[in-house]
């Protein structure tokens, strides 16, 4: 398996853990839903540019293999 997809399986392993765990463990005590919304905002920001990066990798590997 290579490297690089063993720490991307990582880092969204660990996006997962965060988008449960700040809501509903961290930001209880926060009387208005503003927090949660604010994080949400701000973790989907990361995951897209997250996926932008893993997908211009995956085409960059791509055109890597179909050259030899």
């Amino acid at each position: 398996m290579q490297k690089s997809f063993v720490l991307w399986v990582i880092w969204f392993v660990f996006l997962f853990i965060l988008d449960f765990s700040i809501p509903f463990f961290v930001l209880t005590d926060v009387p208005a839903l503003k927090g949660s919304f604010l994080f949400w905002i701000v973790w989907i920001m990361v995951a897209i540019v997250s996926m932008f990066i893993m997908f211009l990798n995956w085409q960059e590997n791509e055109k890597q293999n179909s050259r030899g």
